[in-house]
């Protein structure tokens, strides 16, 4: 998926990640604009995904309802 088309599509509440760098986690919900947080060659990208705490057993939000 597109940078932007990831960044449409997630929950206010998930963040996007790149499926070949998911360490690195972008939420959607933050102050800052996206395209200022995300270096530009990372932008580029066509692997990202979306990224919900509520599919990952190990977050305190598991199986919480979408807002």
């Amino acid at each position: 998926m597109q940078f932007l088309e990831a960044f449409r599509y997630a929950h206010v509440r998930s963040a996007i990640r790149r499926k070949s760098k998911p360490e690195f986690r972008y939420w959607k919900n933050h102050s800052l604009p996206i395209k200022s947080r995300v270096p530009i060659e990372d932008q580029a990208a066509n692997d990202w995904e979306e990224y919900d705490p509520r599919e990952h057993k190990e977050c305190s939000q598991y199986c919480e309802m979408p807002a």
